[in-house]
């Protein structure tokens, strides 16, 4: 318990850590204040029975037990204070610090199941840390405490007494051993069947509007079902298998309070202790191990702190993508982007093999292949969301690598496939493309972004709070309006990856001249698999398998008769086909 104490401070920052310790010294004297009315107990007793008690005295009494009852609420209040205020200061700041740690991480990670693990940990985890960690820091340290004063005090009593407790308090620390043990290893299958209960909770809903298509709701409810049932038994197990222990910890507290009572009545008989140290025994005797049993019943709550740091600490040991560039592009260069032998490999699998190619300023290249040939991948690289097994990417003739992530950002726009808008007004989801962006400057780039009519129709114009993803926009107003924050932001660099492959007729004309704005004059790497849209690209890369099997204009490409010739006849051939053919 004592080493949960210490992982806890290891957790907290120093000066966190340094209040917390300093409330462990309000707690020793909370703990010796609450016993030493018992102390008092027992002269007052003395006094009693010896007949020299008097007013003066008893007067003198109850002030001390006030005394000692208003000390122990201030040493109380004191010690609350302390750490209660450091453990909420400690974790608003680790929300904000595993959040940018987030922010570190190649996308790699961001797995649907670690997506998961992370949505567990900070609903889970952290709320469950958080809200126990300094009581139960207060509850150990207190409790440590307390059993040493009453320890201590039947020691001064007579030796026999503090052997009695002193070796009872040792039993329960051995069976506490294999107890913790135990309480360790459930506790972890109790927090991944919730990092599962949560991950089936994410897919159940997200896949809602399939299941429903299918008409796969009963079967989609059985695999969350199941989760819950997993859940269920695993917190249940959890409760099983601690309950033999809590009663044998039980059982040894009552044969040690047994003993204890017979060594007392064995000394009184024998002369070896008083009356007033007897009755004053007698007072405190049920309660002689009561700090530790109140102790020991926090085992179930520690174990599972514990695993829930340790999962919070998987997370922060993840390695981040190393920011240490500091330079800057200059604007003596040869080529914008430039690809040099890149080589890349997911999950040990290179799915990217010696690509080179360039792109000048105010270039229009255009990656085509087949699904899964790598197009996105060199976007995302280009990006740095994941950095390159081998090979160099500059941009602007320096390294990404050698720059920071915040300038290599500035100098890239990119319009997804899939659009993101947050939970937030139009005004801040399109003004977070510029820092200190100004009213006009958003105005004038929904304007561009062809998206300014459909907001002053909305019901609080700019004002109006956007649902979780842009819910409760169309797929064509929500792509528009993450092209305004591109816009916005006035990067040379733009990446679109497939920006019109899902929208209607209509958008899709509206899209084509949003983008015309956002790519005047930059350089455009677009990924697209519409090939009518990009023959007039300034250069053309076929990528096949990983590799790029030729790159050129369009002119060139279909004199070759390679893999792009071959693409485009493809989709001409069934661009041809009567309408209605596909459904007959």
């Amino acid at each position: 318990m004592l080493r949960m104490v210490h992982r806890i401070l290891k957790f907290c920052d120093r000066k966190n850590a340094k209040n917390i310790r300093m409330s462990y010294k309000f707690a020793f004297l909370k703990s010796f204040m609450q016993n030493a009315p018992i102390i008092a107990a027992i002269f007052v007793i003395r006094e009693l029975i010896e007949g020299d008690i008097s007013v003066i005295h008893c007067v003198i009494m109850a002030g001390v037990l006030l005394l000692c009852f208003a000390l122990t609420a201030v040493f109380q209040n004191i010690s609350d204070r302390l750490q209660s205020s450091s453990g909420y200061k400690v974790f608003a700041e680790k929300r904000i610090e595993f959040a940018k740690h987030l922010r570190k991480l190649p996308m790699g990670y961001f797995t649907a199941g670690n997506i998961g693990k992370i949505s567990a940990i900070l609903s889970e985890d952290m709320v469950f840390v958080e809200e126990n960690s300094m009581s139960i820091i207060a509850e150990v340290i207190s409790g440590f405490f307390a059993q040493l004063v009453i320890t201590l005090f039947l020691f001064l009593l007579h030796p026999l007494l503090g052997a009695v407790t002193g070796v009872t308090a040792g039993i329960v620390m051995l069976i506490s051993v294999p107890m913790n043990k135990m309480l360790m290893r459930n506790s972890k299958d109790r927090q991944e069947s919730v990092e599962s209960l949560t991950g089936s909770v994410i897919e159940y809903a997200e896949g809602m509007a399939v299941a429903k298509s299918f008409g796969l709701t009963g079967e989609s409810s059985d695999l969350l079902r199941n989760s819950f049932a997993k859940s269920r038994e695993a917190n249940l197990r959890f409760e099983h298998q601690f309950s033999p222990w809590e009663r044998t910890l039980e059982v040894v507290y009552a044969l040690g309070t047994a003993l204890l009572l017979a060594a007392m009545i064995w000394l009184g008989q024998t002369g070896q202790l008083d009356t007033a140290g007897f009755i004053g025994v007698l007072l405190m005797l049920l309660n002689v191990f009561t700090p530790f049993r109140q102790l020991f019943q926090l085992g179930a709550r520690l174990t599972i702190m514990d695993i829930a740091l340790t999962r919070i600490e998987e997370v922060f040991a993840q390695v981040p993508l190393e920011d240490k560039g500091d330079k800057v592009p200059g604007f003596d260069y040869e080529h914008e982007i430039e690809f040099k032998n890149v080589s890349f490999s997911y999950e040990k699998e290179e799915i990217l093999h010696d690509i080179s190619f360039t792109a000048d300023k105010s270039q229009l290249v255009a990656l085509v292949g087949e699904s899964g040939g790598g197009k996105t991948t060199i976007a995302n690289l280009l990006a740095r969301f994941w950095d390159v097994d081998s090979g160099e990417i500059m941009v602007r003739g320096l390294n990404i690598k050698d720059m920071s992530l915040e300038t290599l950002m500035n100098h890239i726009s990119m319009v997804f496939q899939k659009v993101y808008l947050f939970e937030d007004t139009v005004f801040n989801n399109i003004a977070m493309g510029k820092e200190n962006a100004t009213y006009e400057d958003v105005v004038e780039a929904a304007r561009k972004a062809r998206c300014y009519d459909f907001i002053m129709e909305l019901p609080y114009g700019f004002d109006t709070i956007i649902g979780e993803g842009g819910a409760n926009l169309s797929g064509g107003e929500a792509q528009r309006i993450s092209i305004a924050r591109c816009i916005l932001k006035d990067s040379p660099i733009i990446i679109l990856d497939e920006a019109t492959a899902s929208v209607d007729a209509d958008n899709e004309q509206y899209i084509r001249e949003a983008m015309y704005e956002l790519c005047r004059n930059k350089t455009v790497l677009v990924i697209a698999h519409r090939l009518n849209t990009i023959r007039g690209a300034d250069k053309i890369i076929a990528l096949e398998h990983g590799k790029i099997a030729e790159q050129g204009a369009h002119e060139e490409l279909m004199e070759k008769g390679g893999l792009y010739f071959n693409m485009v006849q493809l989709q001409e051939d069934m661009n041809s086909q009567p309408e209605g053919n596909m459904y007959e």
